[in-house]
């Protein structure tokens, strides 16, 4: 799963985070939105925190600005088209990645908001909505992308027999990566415009200026705020035309240019890391879940699993009481079994109450979206990869290689499509 950029944002940023003060006066118009001076001026700071966080130097002030309003356009665009479709997040969605945060920063949540109210320039109230924000555009993408990207099960099969697959999914690049960005049809003026701008970056970098530096100044990808950084993939998840280059550089080596339709494009090898044998905790599962109605009211349905807990206390058959009482018709006629179990396949409620849940041995009453619930762990086992697990891999796999491209180019449209009104300062 992608850490959302904005959380890395956060969690580098936010604790030391300067005063800013607010001048409520509209910088762009965005369709039927806008974004403000305010907002310009908070991000500009987080990003100069971050990058002295990382002792890299900052690009030109106009270029920085620049590259900060048109993140903040594509960011009001696709809020206001998630709003649009209906996409919410719920309390305890930000609650949960507020928390990590939290953790990433080495303290709990009530600290961390303690932290962030004490804190010159901080509002917990603010870094929440922050958050919210974040987590819409990152539904958004993926509800986008899930129709853009089609995988079929012949692409999978491909995958997995492919020469070297199994070797490539357990190989991990962490890339840096710049971007010069060609128009839909580029004209030989454009490109030979692009290779001149990659040609001032390369001799940047041969210079010995930090990569970071020259992605913010130089790159159009959307990561070129955080340096172009790519964060960890397997080689089967970078777009193929990065693969074979990244598998013969060393650390801090740079190549390219690559030329794609969208762009010429450099990468830097910042690190690599292989995994020799994976395996998956499993566990042997039954359950009974017993489930509110208009009838039966919540505390009553809970009240019903605690009789049926207490009968199996007493040695009563569980596989007997879930056929008879359970409200989950596919494992109630198994006797409430519900096979092996991995991590991941379950609501997170059932998944940490299975896990902590010793063999044999009933498990507390807990809830769910779906109803009140007991388990009985009968089972654990390490498996070796299984088909349904690499399966699931080459999917993840060929999905993320689409990505990158498959989501510039939904932004590239957009962004065409919006009005956007730049005003001056």
């Amino acid at each position: 799963m992608r850490i959302p950029a904005l959380l890395f944002l956060l969690s580098t940023s936010l604790l030391a985070r300067a005063d800013v003060l607010p001048l409520d006066k509209v910088a762009v118009v965005v369709d039927d939105s806008v974004i403000l001076q305010s907002e310009i001026a908070k991000r500009l700071e987080d990003i100069r925190f971050q990058f002295g966080q990382r002792g890299a130097a900052l690009p030109p002030e106009e270029v920085l600005r620049k590259q900060v309003v048109e993140q903040l356009i594509l960011e009001n665009l696709q809020l206001n088209l998630a709003t649009r479709a209906g996409i919410r997040i719920d309390d305890k969605e930000v609650t949960a990645s507020l928390e990590e945060i939290a953790r990433q920063n080495g303290m709990g949540l009530a600290a961390f908001q303690q932290q962030l109210d004490t804190t010159p320039g901080g509002s917990y109230a603010e870094v929440r909505e922050q958050v919210k924000r974040e987590l819409v555009i990152t539904r958004l993408r993926t509800r986008r992308m899930q129709d853009r990207i089609r995988i079929t099960d012949q692409d999978v099969q491909n995958f997995l027999r492919s020469p070297g697959g199994q070797a490539e999914l357990a190989t991990e690049y962490r890339l840096g990566h710049i971007l010069v960005a060609l128009p839909e049809e580029a004209t030989p003026k454009d490109i030979a415009a692009a290779e001149a701008r990659v040609q001032k970056a390369q001799a940047e970098l041969a210079a010995g200026k930090d990569f970071a530096q020259v992605a913010a100044t130089w790159s159009a990808a959307e990561t070129a705020l955080k340096g172009g950084d790519l964060g960890w993939r397997k080689a089967a998840q970078l777009p193929e035309l990065f693969v074979a280059s990244a598998g013969k550089l060393k650390v801090n080596e740079v190549a390219g240019p690559f030329r794609t339709p969208g762009g010429l494009h450099l990468i830097k090898l910042v690190g690599k890391r292989g995994v020799d044998d994976v395996k998956v905790p499993q566990w042997q599962v039954r359950h009974i879940l017993i489930k509110p109605n208009e009838i039966l009211p919540s505390e009553d349905a809970r009240q019903k699993l605690e009789d049926i807990r207490a009968r199996l206390q007493k040695g009563a058959s569980f596989a007997e009481l879930a056929r008879t009482y359970s409200e989950d018709p596919g494992s109630a006629r198994q006797g409430g079994d519900l096979g092996w179990v991995s991590p991941g396949d379950m609501v997170s409620e059932f998944d940490a109450m299975m896990r902590k849940t010793p063999v044999d041995q009933v498990s507390d009453i807990f809830q769910s979206s779906f109803g009140w619930h007991i388990l009985t762990v009968t089972g654990t086992r390490e498996q070796d990869m299984s088909d349904r697990y690499r399966t699931n891999i080459a999917r993840q796999a060929l999905y993320a290689r689409e990505y990158d491209d498959e989501l510039a180019s939904w932004l590239r449209e957009l962004r065409n499509d919006a009005f956007v009104e730049v005003r001056t300062p």
